[in-house]
């Protein structure tokens, strides 16, 4: 018969969603990552979770005291009511005074280990956070020597019902992973400095034994009273039953251009140079979805949300509105103090739990600074764009530029991978500065080639007659279509 695999929540929820359910009952678990990663507050999130739904926890610190945990919790908001906190002295002063044939480290290691085994024993905890295995490392001669302990306490740990944590802080020279191989599941945390805003924390589950888990590196961030999670998305996992709305801009001469609505999923690319009116025919469509009743979401890295809302939210007849009936959702991001994934898991929350059938994203030149480390941006959305289309909703991508179209280089390599692609250019007449706009591409069906002059007045977008000039002229030349 085969043995059922018991989970146990980490208080959690998007870690447990990583973890398939959460860490393994009566397991040793392992939480590896250099000084500052968050381990403690992650132990410590666990040990509260746990005694608000009745279990008995325990704190075995051999680092940190009492109060300095005490602290630790307080800045998050959080009270350690119903956790035992225990220390633990590596070396009790009187190690000395027993002497043997063995090294001090021999007899001092093995003793450690059995005060740990025997203090989580006599406790009868039903969860265990072990704070820092640095301190039993340093105890030990050699690799072998700490490796055998390990699995000593390890042996000793799967005769009670507890399930434990060991904290790891990586500080040796030459890392080895005896610890990683002695225990059932592993958890590596990671903090990537940026050369400018925040640094970027991730993790990754190395191991699970016996269980399954969501591989790859996951976004996270420590917030005062909470820690967040943002799993890697996923996009096969996601479906949506809705049915299929296509959207149409409501200014006739548009959709004409376009060939038409935009097939719900599908993704549309507006490529130009900055004030050029990209961001007011995004909003064009946004407004043409509210009116019908549909909800939007719209994510501005460069506008303010004061300027938005003033030039359309108050068009929507919303401003009054809290932000729970809201169907226009502005989100403003700032790019130096927000990851990829956390990122991509506000697009979803947007989607899953608003209901949103169109997202706008403006613009993607400032989400290139945000994942430029990885240089994954085409890995990115396609990923998000699979993600939106198996969920019916269809995606706007606004994107700057000032020259001709070249998809060897970001963020024209965009273009590649949507299925509509919208230009738009300047281009000068008589010493005037005019604007123009034309359909590059629609992969769903056809659509208009000529250039068209394009107006932005007061009440909206209107796209005006072909553009009588011929390319070969010199202010022609500017429009780089």
């Amino acid at each position: 018969m085969k043995p059922v695999i018991e989970r146990i929540l980490t208080g959690i929820p998007e870690l447990d969603a990583v973890l398939r359910g959460g860490l393994i009952r009566q397991r040793v678990h392992l939480f590896e990552g250099r000084p500052g990663t968050g381990k403690t507050t992650l132990g410590l999130r666990y040990l509260i979770y746990g005694a608000s739904v009745g279990d008995s926890c325990l704190y075995l610190t051999l680092s940190e005291s009492k109060e300095e945990l005490e602290a630790t919790a307080a800045s998050h908001g959080w009270s350690l009511d119903g956790i035992v906190i225990d220390e633990i002295m590596p070396v009790p002063p009187d190690a000395n005074a027993s002497q043997t044939i063995l090294l001090p480290t021999d007899t001092e290691l093995s003793a450690l280990v059995a005060r740990i085994a025997d203090r989580i024993a006599h406790s009868g905890a039903d969860r265990v956070v072990i704070d820092s295995m640095v301190e039993v490392r340093l105890l030990a001669r050699d690799s072998a020597h700490y490796r055998r302990q390990i699995i000593d306490l390890r042996q000793r740990l799967g005769q009670l019902n507890a399930t434990v944590i060991l904290l790891d802080d990586l500080t040796a020279d030459g890392r080895e992973y005896e610890l990683q191989s002695a225990v059932h599941g592993v958890l590596t945390l990671e903090q990537i400095e940026r050369s400018f805003g925040a640094a970027r924390r991730r993790l990754r589950v190395v191991k699970l034994r016996g269980g399954d888990f969501q591989s790859g590196w996951h976004d996270y961030a420590i917030k005062k009273d909470e820690i967040l999670v943002f799993p890697s998305l996923i996009a096969q996992e996601h479906q949506s039953d809705e049915d299929p709305i296509d959207i149409l801009s409501n200014v006739e001469s548009l959709d004409r251009l376009i060939g038409g609505p935009l097939i719900a999923g599908s993704s549309t690319m507006l490529l130009g140079p900055s004030g050029v009116g990209k961001s007011t025919l995004a909003l064009q469509y946004a407004l043409s979805m509210v009116e019908r009743g549909y909800h939007v979401g719209y994510f501005t890295f460069d506008e303010s949300e004061v300027m938005l809302r003033s030039r359309v939210i108050e068009h929507m007849h919303e401003a009054d509105a809290p932000d729970e009936e809201r169907r226009f959702h502005l989100r403003r991001i700032n790019p130096s103090r927000i990851s990829p994934g956390e990122f991509i898991w506000k697009v979803r929350r947007i989607v899953e739990d608003q209901g949103a059938r169109l997202i706008i994203i403006d613009c993607i030149n400032s989400y290139l600074d945000v994942i430029r480390e990885e240089k994954s941006l085409l890995l990115q959305m396609n990923e998000l764009f699979s993600y939106l289309s198996n969920m019916k909703v269809t995606s706007i991508i606004v994107g700057a530029h000032s020259a001709r179209l070249d998809t060897s280089k970001e963020p024209d390599a965009l273009s590649i991978i949507t299925d509509n692609i919208l230009s738009l250019r300047y281009y000068e007449v008589n010493n005037v500065v005019c604007k123009a706009i034309c359909a590059l591409k629609k992969r769903h069906g056809r659509h208009e080639h000529e250039v068209r002059v394009l107006h932005l007045t007061d009440a909206g977008i209107e796209i005006g007659e072909r553009v009588k000039t011929s390319l070969e002229e010199p202010e022609m030349a500017s429009l780089g279509f």
